[in-house]
């Protein structure tokens, strides 16, 4: 059974055009007592009609010995919203490697790990994704995608470069980088209304650190590009 490290992430909003929708990204940085180190990541929600479009992405400093330190998941709200929201796919994002063992990758390759998009009685947030198993928080006994092989975990870049480096995986495979998860639901939503976001990381669920709202730092943010706009 896995109950998973949680992350507190702060919102950034990057633009993708002057007509296209706004892609949101979460980014996170804190302790992870598990690993006994910092555990950093990001993640970035995309809507496009009824698809949202989630990648996660594992920031923490490379070549860290700790398998606690692979991200397994994300849970989020959506304000003024309760879709019904299905996992639809699990990806490697485009430039991601998965590692089978500590000497041996492929970029391509068809995720076969157990995921799953049902909280169960989740605390965490209203949606999410995650590795299996997560005691009360994500239910061990639905799969949602994938066949029950072992687990997944994003490890960060920089982790395995093809020699046998010190890792604490007790089971591969890992991605490295990013991977990409799509829902279907959210037709109507806007990424504006993405909130609460926590990052997973690890096994032991010794540390859960609460998100912190993201209206501040958007506010800050939103006054920040006024400014620099009159300044222009």
């Amino acid at each position: 059974m896995r109950i998973h490290y949680l992350l507190a992430a702060s919102a950034a909003v990057a633009c993708v055009s002057v007509t296209a929708s706004a892609a949101v990204t979460f980014t996170g940085s804190g302790n992870n007592p598990e690993a006994n180190a910092t555990a950093s990541g990001s993640a970035t929600f995309s809507i496009s009609g009824n698809i949202l479009t989630v990648v996660l992405a594992n920031t923490t400093l490379p070549r860290t010995a700790a398998q606690g330190n692979a991200m397994t998941g994300v849970t989020f709200d959506l304000d003024s919203a309760s879709p019904v929201l299905g996992l639809s796919s699990t990806a490697m994002t485009a430039g991601s490697l998965l590692w089978t063992s500590e000497l041996n990758s492929t970029a391509v390759a068809a995720l076969a790990g157990s995921w799953t998009n049902v909280l169960g009685g989740s605390p965490l947030g209203e949606y999410g994704v995650a590795t299996t198993g997560f005691n009360g928080r994500f239910n061990g006994g639905s799969i949602s995608l994938g066949n029950a092989s072992p687990n997944y975990g994003i490890v960060a870049p920089g982790t395995f470069d093809g020699t046998n480096v010190v890792f604490g995986g007790s089971q591969f495979p890992f991605i490295q980088d990013s991977m990409t998860f799509t829902f279907t639901g959210v037709s109507g939503i806007s990424e504006s209304q993405i909130s609460n976001v926590t990052l997973l990381f690890g096994t032991d669920g010794t540390g859960i650190v609460q998100t912190p709202s993201p209206a501040a730092t958007s506010l800050i943010g939103l006054t920040g590009l006024v400014a620099l706009r009159r300044r222009r």
